[in-house]
């Protein structure tokens, strides 16, 4: 176990019907759509003991498998273009998911929420309505990210073929982000996963922000994941990571 013993989470000490509430620590990472935010969930993921979320690996077009504590809940609605409002009916809907799967609250020892919430006003609602909250918000630094991170998302989700030649025609601008200056909010840019040094870097950044005791996930992780990605994407990511 990587965690020190947590005697709360003996199955003694279960309270079934236990409900989250606005009030308890939770870990949003927000991103836009193929920004590679179920990568970096699966390896913050790793350093708790029992979260919710489950991983089934990466699929053969680089796809991480993987559902969030809330399975998803929040990005289904945003999908169908519905307004999130964490109101009363909000947490009953999670807590009646989790007890979908035989999980109650007093079962988990943090609760992940990864989810394309990631305008400025949206994070602003996550830490208005969660005063325990922690963000992290995966964004573009240039338009070269932003390209990549979008051919990233194209070719997962309708498997539309990727050019290097075109990769290497974007040309390079830096995007203004209006990123949220927070205490609770760690801004980390898009393409730091895929070099190991940058990778260590940000890693040991993002493992005192959420106060991990130590690393615990290698690169090698990555480059499972890089070796799932079209060569042109593979290349393009790890280029890409070289320059932050």
């Amino acid at each position: 176990m990587f965690c020190d013993h947590n005697p709360g989470l003996e199955s003694r000490n279960f309270i079934d019907g236990l409900m989250f509430t606005r009030d308890d620590p939770c870990l949003w990472i927000v991103y836009r759509p193929g920004s590679a935010g179920d990568l970096l969930i699966s390896v913050l993921d790793k350093h708790y003991l029992r979260t919710g979320c489950e991983y089934y690996g990466i699929n053969d077009r680089g796809r991480v498998m993987l559902y969030t504590s809330d399975y998803d809940m929040i990005d289904l609605r945003l999908e169908k273009e519905k307004q999130i409002t964490f109101d009363e009916q909000w947490f009953y809907d999670f807590s009646a998911q989790l007890g979908e799967r035989n999980l109650t609250y007093s079962m988990l020892d943090q609760v992940i929420f990864g989810c394309h919430m990631y305008h400025p006003m949206q994070i602003s609602q996550i830490l208005e309505n969660f005063p325990q909250a922690k963000v992290i918000n995966i964004y573009p630094k240039d338009t070269l990210a932003a390209y990549i991170l979008r051919s990233m998302a194209s070719f997962k989700l309708l498997n539309h073929p990727i050019s290097s030649d075109t990769l290497s025609s974007v040309p390079y601008q830096p995007i203004e982000n209006n990123l949220i200056d927070h205490e609770r909010v760690c801004n980390v840019p898009f393409g730091f996963l895929f070099s190991k040094n940058t990778y260590d870097r940000y890693y040991q950044h993002l493992r005192q922000f959420l106060n991990l005791p130590g690393a615990l996930i290698s690169h090698d992780f990555i480059e499972f994941y890089l070796c799932k990605q079209p060569k042109a994407i593979a290349d393009a990511l790890r280029t890409y990571s070289q320059s932050l």
